[in-house]
């Protein structure tokens, strides 16, 4: 079947050949926010879908996000949609990127070689006018704020714009650089990377991964010759590098202390449990998803206290 409307394709495709992983999301929901499709179940469902997702991916994907939200045997929000196991002709070498292939979806293995810590991100920034309190929306990029250059409500040019944050769509962000993983050259090609949402903290220096995503430029540049990234819709670890590896008890331990500094700078008994990752992956450089396991071992064994469960605040 041909379609010319990709909502409804990617609503046919849900109910159709992915209704199990639809149902799946559904029953993680809303732990679980992230469905991953892969490409080769769509390409053999429908080719010119699955080949328009490589040609344009932020425009389908957003068709994808929107189907989610119309189908009739779930209810979910917020859900990122990301896809893998792309075709072997979109597979890319570190630096080996063309113009041609700027906002298509490229897959593309690398060696972590540098990371930034976890920071909150604007996907959409609200702006306040001082003067009328209208609320103006506007989508960014990475770099500097993009603010209205008038108000929607009382029409003044730049009245002085306040940010506001709890307006704005705010999201987990973090920059990665991968190089070639086999290259001898002092200074390799490097490739920056953005993570986004659950994707955050899930590679570490020296990790083997696989990244697919969209090839992009940074908005706003001052020179001719533009500077790009990827932006990351999906990635697999092809093998880890063992970097400050800790003990299970050693990791429980640290849980430990980080629960008592919380609470007792809270003055409160209970403990934000996102407070507690934060401190443990940023002081020790362990990676967020054992702090997780370590967390659900010491619930399950009680062993956080009296309280249980229940001084993480969850």
């Amino acid at each position: 079947m041909s379609y010319d409307d990709p909502l409804e394709a990617f609503t046919d495709f849900f109910t159709g050949p992915y209704r199990e992983q639809i149902q799946e999301l559904d029953d993680g929901y809303p732990d679980e926010r992230s469905l991953r499709i892969d490409w080769h179940t769509l390409e053999s469902w429908d080719g010119s879908v699955a080949d328009e997702f490589l040609r344009k991916p932020s425009r389908m994907r957003q068709f994808a996000t929107n189907a989610l939200t119309r189908l009739d045997e779930i209810s979910v929000v917020g859900v990122n949609v990301r896809v893998y196991n792309l075709p072997d002709r979109k597979t890319v070498r570190v630096g080996k990127y063309r113009t041609r292939q700027l906002g298509k979806l490229l897959s593309v293995r690398g060696k972590v070689v540098d990371m930034d810590g976890v920071q909150p991100y604007a996907e959409e920034a609200a702006f306040e006018c001082p003067l009328c309190g209208t609320l103006s929306r506007m989508p960014q990029s990475y770099g500097d704020l993009m603010k209205p250059n008038e108000c929607a409500g009382c029409e003044h040019s730049k009245p002085g714009f306040r940010f506001n944050r709890e307006q704005s769509e705010l999201v987990d962000l973090q920059k990665i650089v991968i190089i070639p993983p086999d290259s001898n050259l002092e200074e390799p090609p490097a490739t920056i990377a953005f993570l986004k949402n659950d994707l955050v903290d899930m590679v570490g220096p020296g990790d083997l991964v696989t990244l697919n995503g969209i090839y992009e430029t940074f908005d706003g540049q001052s020179e001719s010759t533009l500077s790009t990234y990827i932006e990351v819709l999906d990635l697999d670890i092809t093998e880890r590098t063992e970097i400050d590896t800790y003990g299970a008890s050693e990791i429980r331990e640290f849980i430990m202390d980080a629960l008592t500094e919380e609470i007792q700078a809270t003055d409160d008994w209970a403990a934000d449990r996102a407070s507690v990752v934060d401190a443990v992956v940023e002081r020790h450089g362990v990676r967020r998803e054992e702090v997780d396991d370590q967390i659900e071992y010491l619930i399950g064994e009680n062993d956080v206290g009296a309280e249980g469960s229940r001084l993480f605040d969850i």
